[in-house]
């Protein structure tokens, strides 16, 4: 008897054909493991097997959309697109099984990058290839849910899509508004906010916020809590390439603008039409040579090629279903009472957000402290990590209660001072913290530091260590 969920220890690592290696993730629809398909004469082949939960496994209309959906991605072919190699139904559950990359997703590799962003060539270059994988697809069907979990890169230095057909079987399932939705809204295109029915067009409209993203270290609409970011999108309301990312091409740089465009009508009209306008800027052959030297060092370099060592598949034995945690709704900022030309959107995209995230997995050792290397965001991007605590927090971290003798607990804060030449006013994480400098006792995390004088005029993403004392400066002109 094959156990397909369950929490007991010494879970069987059989699943049908499969062999489960180990338990890479699991997020609001589905768990994820590295898998291992055998065959016959010793054949084997490594791959992501994508697992749907139980409360989605019962859902008849939703299975119905999964399958149907699973059929027409399994049917797409591209050097650029994560491919599906089987799907199906094992014991009542369902599952698909991709393609596994050796590399790294873009949202870890942003995230260990200096300020959070790549080299503007670089990111021509995943735009670019990009581009093909959507010209490829968009014959099929739409991808809906394109954001940095779902960019793969691999050791090679290609970009590749991951999870087509994922996201319109989740959008009509019956799901609402949780943790899972977070992170997905900020690269959702206007129409499909309104309800609307999206071409390809929405696909192009999130992938210009990565491509904005990736250049700057800082969204292109990011409020302080989702249906702030919500409305930023709806209205238009977003920052400006030009002063987010000076140092990108100007060519570059309209590329993203337009792609950002509220109406879909003023965006490109297809990916090929994205092709050709980044022609202009296509970068240089060696280019790829270095993303792929930058993904080789994130992963440990070529000693940590294998996909996974004895040590590591004895250590990882814990296949069973972790639950997730449910999001604490009393920490979420008061929302601003919408429009009425707003509620009926606000209604349905707050409960219709999807909650897939990477169907496809990268391969490696650990990397960092931060993200174990092979664990998928099968849940959602994590949104604006702000860290919750705000403002110029003077309090210190003393361990206080702690028993005589104990030692303190580590801390969970860092120093950050903000400082503002000639002159300036100092704003953290959308909260005003006065004229600079200024000192602010922040939680371990990605906080967004914003400084103007008149107005908030220049943004950069600062990330907090524990214990650390760090200093972050501007220069302003006069406004």
């Amino acid at each position: 008897m094959v156990l397909v969920f369950g929490t007991m220890a010494g879970e069987p690592r059989e699943f049908g054909p499969y062999r489960l290696v180990r338990r890479l993730g699991v997020g609001g629809m589905a768990e994820t493991f590295e898998a291992i398909r055998g065959g016959a004469g010793g054949f084997e082949q490594r791959v992501c097997l994508k697992r749907v939960l139980p409360a989605f496994s019962e859902d008849e209309e939703f299975v119905s959309r999964f399958q149907r959906e699973a059929k027409l991605a399994a049917q797409l072919r591209h050097t650029n697109i994560v491919g599906v190699i089987d799907a199906g139904e094992i014991d009542g559950a369902h599952y698909m099984a991709l393609e596994l990359v050796d590399g790294v997703d873009l949202r870890s590799l942003l995230k260990s990058s200096p300020g959070e962003r790549l080299p503007p060539d670089m990111v021509a270059l995943i735009g670019i290839d990009l581009a093909y994988a959507l010209e490829h697809a968009h014959a099929a069907l739409v991808h809906r849910d394109i954001s940095p979990s779902n960019i793969l890169l691999s050791r090679s230095g290609e970009a590749k899509l991951a999870d087509f057909g994922i996201a319109k079987a989740i959008d009509n399932a019956n799901v609402t508004a949780s943790r899972n939705a977070q992170g997905k809204i900020p690269y959702m295109a206007p129409e499909r906010m309104r309800g609307e029915s999206v071409d390809g067009r929405a696909d192009l409209f999130s992938l210009g916020v990565v491509m904005f993203e990736a250049l700057a270290g800082i969204r292109p609409f990011d409020g302080t809590h989702d249906v702030e970011t919500m409305q930023k999108i709806l209205d238009g309301d977003r920052y400006s390439l030009a002063q987010a990312a000076p140092d990108a091409p100007e060519a570059l740089r309209e590329v993203v603008e337009q792609l950002i465009e509220g109406d879909a009508n003023a965006r490109m009209k297809s990916a090929s039409d994205l092709l050709d306008a980044l022609a202009a800027v296509a970068p240089a052959p060696t280019v790829r040579q270095a993303l792929a030297a930058t993904v080789e060092g994130h992963r440990g370099g070529p000693e940590a090629r294998l996909h996974v060592r004895a040590a590591e598949e004895e250590r990882d034995t814990e296949l069973s279903r972790v639950p997730v945690a449910r999001s604490d709704t009393s920490a979420t900022p008061a929302a601003p009472a919408p429009k009425q030309r707003r509620a009926r959107w606000l209604a349905w995209a707050l409960t219709a957000l999807i909650a897939t995230g990477a169907a496809a997995v990268v391969l490696g050792t650990q990397a960092g402290p931060e993200k174990q290397v092979g664990a998928t965001d099968t849940g959602a991007d994590t949104g604006a990590d702000t860290g919750a605590d705000t403002g110029a927090d003077t309090g210190t971290d003393t361990g206080a209660g702690a028993g005589a003798g104990t030692p303190p607990p580590p801390p969970s804060k860092g120093l950050l001072r903000v400082v503002v030449q000639p002159w300036g006013n100092v704003w953290i994480d959308g909260k005003k913290s006065g004229r600079a400098p200024v000192k602010a006792r922040l939680t371990k995390g990605r906080h967004v530091i914003e400084v103007g004088q008149t107005r908030r005029s220049q943004r950069r993403v600062v990330r907090v260590q524990a214990g650390a004392r760090q200093e972050v400066e501007f220069t302003l002109s006069e406004q």
